[in-house]
């Protein structure tokens, strides 16, 4: 064992000097044709990963995410597969895995700074309703009748290559936009007086209105908000006894018989828009008159929409028509700064209060005139898009002030910048290293931050779905599983990363820690004693069960089946998710767990995986999957600590394909530190694939290699991480690339 580590360690020292195209030629190359050729011949169509193509060390660097791949599958001696005959040494593994990565590391650092294009993209789901709130004051939720965003690029649903629009949501966005506005802004209520003579059709000069039988008069009026409206009618019987009836809309509202003069009154339910009132003479009763009609809102005033109106409508209205457009445009202007996260041009503002003055030309409400013109504002482009300028050359240059201050506020809090970011952006501060680096502890520490960790956690760790889609089938309360129960173990991880990076924590803590982040419902669910706290606080490991992700219950939850815990899912997602390493799919002719035959007698899942393993087909991935997941047997499907599965003692322990040997999650996470530069690089990529809302290329390579020594040098302190992402070239810069450089793709 430590003759590997030594060797791999003289490895690395001895091609630090090397001639890397000639160490290829003569050394690299050669073992790959003996070794990959009959299965990657670069002239057979059929290979699925023609690595062999590339005839010299410079042609690696052109595709390094498959390189990174040959690399992993020697070294885990997953390829060549057992069934060939032709099986490297020990030490051909690793010097072959050793130079490849070695090579791809230092030439990714000689690689120039690459900023990238582009990428114009949607907000997603979150994204709008964080920036409604943040806007208007109110936190409404209306995003929830949107169709659901899909993950992309490093696996997140902020990337800007699947965030499509679609006729759906366009239809959303309109109807939101309008409840989002009733919501927010204070309209008068509608208290509409006029005389019969005003209804249709008109026959009468008097407010007096007769009305003989089998006849209607009509009014069309306008409600500015969904609601209780009252209606009232003064109206007298000329002549016999009519039968009178009120209808909106076409529907009769309510049926009146009439004997004496009488006020008609009936309480309506109506939509927002324009509507018909209708006042109906019977066939044969006799004629009425009447001379007043009134419609009223009955609804009160909401003391919510106070702060929301005051923060749209900053700018007070005079009487005149002339001072409320005055006061209309600077309270346009000044939402549109704030929705389309830039300055504004006049020729925009003119656009906007062009519908304004629609409004005000048809006698609508000077609230309900900004109403229309801020609607348009929230259906555009330039609010619902995270619009950037393209760059005009291929040269590297700085995004705008404001372009950099939304791409901050949205990677850190999922919304809108705030006062600060925008008066930074507006006085050309914020390409300054300094004032990003304090900016960067600012939002962190601000509570709206949380809205990142819940993000990117979720959909790192795969626990955004845990409490829901993953979840016990039928038997859930008998085995202990409650909904309540469900969302704590989706909390944990993210009030655990919350903690991390809060409080400048190692990253490598998410490995090994001694501390854990609980509340009451998962201290019973742990068997910790002492917590009657709702809310998650951090507390001390009472023993080495928990401490770091590997500890987590929703983690082992995901990983496992609905009914049994999975060493392959639990196996495969430490590789995948923790290290970084792509985990081929099973072959189409893998063969199912073995089938007890004997009912009576009792075998273990380790036992069932051992069984499969036995098959040469199957062999060669579970080597290097199963131990990771034998190792985190104590935990049963529910992430609860277990000795014994169906009364048998858990075998947790395992030897990796290196020799290493492990008993238990303990000591299986002490192996997983030492690939700690696995774990840093993998977990760069995600937050720099989660910051930039795109896929990552193999021209980021260089970026990636340069935080992970930042990180290195700073002790893996987690806030170093966001610092270094947000100070990185690609975060705040922009370059022009050719389309067939954008249409390029890591090779898988």
């Amino acid at each position: 064992m430590k003759k590997t580590f030594l060797l791999a360690f003289f490895l690395v020292l001895l091609f630090a000097n090397a001639d890397n195209e000639k160490y290829f030629q003569e050394k690299v190359r050669p073992l790959l044709d003996k070794y990959c050729f009959d299965c990657h011949d670069p002239e057979d169509e059929d290979s699925e990963s023609p690595f062999l193509e590339d005839k010299n060390a410079k042609d690696i660097t052109h595709n390094r995410h498959i390189w990174k791949s040959v690399a992993a599958q020697i070294r885990n001696r997953t390829m060549p597969p057992k069934r060939k005959k032709k099986q490297p040494t020990e030490f051909e593994r690793v010097e072959l895995a050793t130079w490849i990565d070695t090579y791809l590391r230092s030439s990714a650092l000689e690689m120039p700074e690459y900023a990238g294009a582009v990428l114009t993209r949607r907000l997603n789901r979150d994204e709008y309703d964080n920036t409604i709130r943040d806007l208007v004051g109110l936190d409404l939720g209306f995003s929830h009748s949107f169709p659901m965003d899909g993950g992309g690029g490093e696996g997140f649903d902020n990337n800007g290559e699947t965030l499509f629009l679609p006729p759906l949501l366009l239809e959303r966005y309109l109807e939101s936009a309008q409840l989002i506005l009733d919501k927010a802004i204070i309209t008068p209520r509608l208290m509409l007086n006029f005389d019969g003579s005003e209804m249709l059709p008109a026959n009468s000069d008097t407010p007096e209105r007769h009305l003989p039988t089998k006849s209607v008069a009509r009014k069309v009026f306008n409600s500015y908000l969904k609601g209780e409206y009252e209606l009232k009618v003064n109206i007298t019987a000329v002549e016999g006894n009519p039968k009178i009836k009120l209808l909106v809309d076409g529907i009769v509202a309510e049926t009146f018989k009439l004997s004496s003069p009488k006020v008609l009154k009936t309480n309506v339910i109506l939509q927002r828009g324009i509507h018909s009132l209708a006042i109906q003479n019977g066939k044969s009763e006799g004629e009425i008159s009447f001379d007043n009609v009134k419609i009223r809102s009955l609804q009160k005033g909401d003391d919510k929409k106070k702060s929301s109106h005051q923060k749209i409508f900053k700018f007070s209205a005079g009487d005149t028509k002339e001072s409320q457009r005055l006061a209309a445009q600077k309270n346009v202007t000044d939402f549109m700064y704030r929705a389309f996260r830039r300055p504004v041009s006049s020729d925009e503002i003119s656009k906007y209060m062009a519908l304004y003055d629609r409004a005000i030309n048809r006698d609508d409400p000077y609230e309900e005139g900004v109403k229309l013109a801020l609607k348009a504002v929230l259906v555009s482009p330039h609010f619902l898009f995270m619009m950037e300028k393209q760059a005009a050359s291929k040269k590297i240059q700085d995004l705008s002030q404001f372009e950099l201050a939304s791409r901050l506020s949205y990677f850190l809090w999922a919304s809108m910048p705030d006062t600060t970011l925008f008066d930074l952006a507006q006085k050309g501060k914020l390409n300054d290293k300094s004032v990003l680096r304090q900016q960067v502890k600012r939002m962190l520490a601000d509570e709206k931050s949380f809205s990142f960790f819940t993000k990117f956690t979720g959909q790192w760790l795969g626990t955004k779905d845990v409490g829901g889609k993953v979840a016990p089938l039928g038997r859930g309360t008998d085995i202990g599983y409650t909904p309540a129960l469900g969302i704590a173990l989706r909390e944990e991880p993210i009030h655990l990363l919350n903690y991390v990076f809060q409080t400048n924590k190692s990253l490598l803590d998410l490995i090994e820690s001694d501390y854990m982040v609980i509340n009451k419902e998962l201290a019973k669910h742990y068997d910790v004693k002492g917590i009657k706290h709702d809310d998650f606080k951090i507390i001390k490991t009472p023993n080495k069960q928990r401490g770091g992700v590997l500890g987590l219950g929703g983690v082992h939850m995901v990983t496992s089946f609905p009914q049994r815990t999975s060493p392959v899912l639990r196996g495969a997602w430490v590789i995948e998710t923790i290290l970084g390493t792509p985990v081929p799919p099973p072959p189409d002719n893998v063969p199912e767990l073995p089938v007890k035959k004997n009912k009576k007698k009792k075998i273990t899942i380790r036992q069932m995986f051992e069984q499969h393993r036995n098959n040469d087909v199957c062999s060669a991935c579970h080597n290097l999957i199963d131990p990771i997941g034998f190792g985190l047997e104590n935990y049963d499907l529910l992430g609860r600590w277990r000795t014994e599965e169906k009364g048998i003692p858990v075998d947790a322990s395992g030897v990796m394909p290196s020799g290493e040997k492990f008993n238990g999650p303990t000591e299986l996470k002490q192996i997983i530190l030492k690939q700690k530069d696995e774990f840093g690089r993998h977990l760069v990529s995600k937050v720099l694939g989660y910051g930039l809302g795109r896929s990552l290329l193999d021209e980021d390579a260089g970026t990636i290699e340069r935080i992970l020594n930042n990180l290195k040098e700073n002790g893996f302190k987690s806030q170093n991480l966001i610092e270094s992402v947000v100070l990185s070239t690609p975060f705040r810069k922009i370059q022009l690339i050719s389309r067939a450089a954008k249409a390029k793709k890591p090779k898988h």
